[in-house]
């Protein structure tokens, strides 16, 4: 296949090469897409909103009940849910907010408010301040492990759970490295400003996952000082340790007994790297399934789409059936549908 070739091609060019594939992509090269003025991509037009103090970031489309989407490490924030907003609003209200620290959302005024915690927190103010009341929830890799922990502590405001693809707040796929690594080992060094761009890339399964216009628009964004001064941040943090376990463990304690009782639903792509054990000759989605078992034991009202020709991202990969399936799955519980509870 044409996809697959090209896929093999862009994985199997040297660091070297690939640096500076991805440099000619964030500078603009011979490409010619139009970006917005403040970092939008395909016409959509963001807003900003002081979330607590915070200068933040926004999409806002549509009309009906509010659904909330959370990207996950990509540096460009709500830009990745671009491809899904014009179809999502014909049916709902739908925001994509960039993260705290994300897109061009103000960086966390403290170093506490760096991790999972403090992102629960700004996710509550942006909720309150714009008063949307019960949303439905969208997290996609990191910002899924948020919006877990979000339903967790907040499980009032949370009509439904939906979690995009393997994130840090699913258990480990495995004892080994991921097949995600073995082209992370061709980008710059993990420490770097370029890396977390260049794994950006490693995770799309089709070369047209981030068109041009894309990588225009994360230049744009990563051209303003705040990234320099959030940079300086987290490498602060990791020296100092960082954010500890705990808080994650009292979230996945809370789960396991059961605080996670509306439906939810989990969705990722067959080929997505991160959740492929290098050693598995097809992928078997652990960390996907892991968090099945867990929040499922206790909640019947929890279902898995694996979507095939798919990666990291399949939300952008194959926008009209992740729309589909994710209103599908909303109206289907909207219906009033009584389920057997399991046994305790």
């Amino acid at each position: 296949m044409p996809i697959t070739r090209e896929r093999d091609r862009l994985r199997g060019l040297s660091a070297a090469a690939l640096s500076a594939a991805l440099a000619l992509l964030l500078v603009g090269g011979q490409l010619s897409a139009q970006v917005g003025p403040n970092g939008e991509i395909d016409g959509l037009t963001a807003k900003f909103a002081d979330i607590n103090g915070i200068r933040t970031r926004f999409y806002e489309y549509g009309q009906g009940e509010p659904i909330v989407m959370l990207h996950g490490g990509a540096r460009a924030g709500g830009n990745v849910f671009s491809r899904n907003l014009p179809g999502l609003a014909k049916r709902f209200r739908v925001f994509a907010v960039d993260r705290l620290g994300y897109g061009l959302t103000d960086n966390p005024k403290t170093d506490e408010d760096l991790g999972n915690e403090g992102q629960v927190r700004f996710l509550y103010d942006f909720i309150q301040t714009l008063k949307l009341g019960p949303v439905h929830l969208v997290g996609h890799s990191g910002g899924g492990a948020v919006a877990f922990y979000f339903a967790v502590e907040h499980p009032a405001l949370v009509k439904t759970l939906i979690v995009l693809a393997h994130g840090p707040g699913m258990p480990p796929l495995g004892d080994g490295p991921s097949k995600l690594q073995a082209a992370l080992d061709k980008c710059p060094p993990v420490e770097s400003f370029e890396h977390r761009t260049c794994r950006l890339a490693a995770l799309a399964h089709t070369p047209n996952t981030f068109p041009p216009e894309f990588w225009k628009a994360e230049a744009f964004i990563l051209s303003h000082p705040k990234w320099k001064r959030l940079t300086e941040m987290q490498a602060r943090a990791q020296r100092e340790g960082g954010e500890t376990e705990a808080y994650r463990e009292r979230m996945w304690e809370r789960a396991r007994n059961g605080a996670l009782q509306m439906p939810i639903l989990i969705y990722g792509g067959k080929q997505d790297t991160l959740d492929w054990d290098a050693d598995d000759p097809h992928a078997m989605l652990k960390g996907e399934l892991g968090f099945f078992d867990i929040v499922g034991a206790r909640n019947p009202r929890v279902k898995w789409i694996v979507v095939n020709e798919a990666g990291h991202f399949p939300y952008r990969e194959h926008p009209e059936q992740f729309n589909a399936d994710l209103m599908h799955f909303i109206d289907f519980w909207k219906s009033g549908l009584k389920v057997t509870q399991p046994a305790r």
